[in-house]
């Protein structure tokens, strides 16, 4: 494996079998020279990035401490052996970004609420184990106070990583609108779905939010039939109107089409949160 370019003392582009990679091991790019040959047991792990991500992770090794570049390849090593699967690499640039960053707040004495973090959890089980797992690691590791919250942000990263996405801004805005559904859904019943008593029902709405939103990315949508939409409108009236405003809210701040034969199932979830609440 013949070395390219040194990109910083951990790190090293080479050409294997005619195709440029990343070579990453502890202290390969120490004094290493184009030309020479790298050994294969001084590789921690390989991947492939065209141009543009070598040129990120390049600028990105330059700019921050390499215990995070390392302690992020703990995190990935980790996640791919519970999944069972290999990560699309660019979460190399991305998780590590965001995890200098995130040290930076911290010793800023700046600490981001995550909003959203109880839609991750539910949304993306395995990928919020795992970044529970990452929280304690880089707690313990680098002894810097990372808060349960970065939990939800490593999710994302990870998630995005599996689906073989670079952007995690897909993932991001279907958490986010969901988020907006379920905040509409408290305020209109004046209630909190933290409780222990709302766990099953909320994870069954959010799991049935998700499918909506992609139904109306796709156009794929489903609903009842006349007949038993009427008698929902008929026997569950507020629940009915509150998922009028559901489909309201989509169509103006997320402007996704959503049938009124969507509406029936959105009216059941909420009902039976209304149950649980009397």
């Amino acid at each position: 494996m013949e070395i390219q370019k040194a990109l910083n003392q951990n790190a090293v582009l080479v050409l294997d079998e005619g195709q440029a990679k990343v070579a990453i091991g502890k202290g390969i790019g120490f004094k290493a020279r184009p030309g020479e040959m790298l050994a294969q047991e001084a590789i921690e792990r390989l991947f492939v990035l065209e141009p543009e991500g070598i040129k990120k992770l390049q600028t990105l090794l330059g700019q921050i401490d390499e215990k995070f570049f390392f302690a992020t390849e703990d995190i990935i090593g980790h996640a791919e052996a519970v999944l069972g699967e290999k990560l699309n690499p660019h979460i190399n640039i991305g998780l590590c970004d965001h995890i200098a960053f995130a040290a930076e707040n911290i010793q800023n004495h700046i600490f981001v609420r995550n909003k959203l973090l109880k839609e991750i959890e539910v949304l993306y089980p395995e990928e919020f184990s795992i970044a529970q797992w990452a929280v304690d690691y880089l707690k313990r590791e680098l002894d810097i106070a990372y808060s349960f919250d970065e939990a939800g942000y490593i999710a994302i990263h990870i998630h995005t990583a599996r689906c073989k996405n670079t952007d995690n801004s897909e993932s991001i805005r279907e958490i986010t609108i969901i988020s907006e559904i379920v905040r509409l859904i408290e305020r209109e019943l004046s209630l909190s779905l933290d409780g222990e008593d709302y766990a099953l029902t909320y994870s069954r709405l959010v799991n049935h939010l998700r499918l909506f939103i992609q139904r109306s990315q796709t156009k794929g949508y489903v609903g009842l039939d006349q007949e038993i939409m009427g008698l929902v409108q008929e026997k569950y009236p507020e629940s009915y109107a509150i998922s009028k405003k559901i489909q309201v809210l989509m169509q103006q701040d997320f402007h996704y089409l959503v049938l009124n034969e969507e509406l029936g199932y959105l009216a059941i979830h909420i009902e039976r949160l209304q149950m649980i609440k009397k």
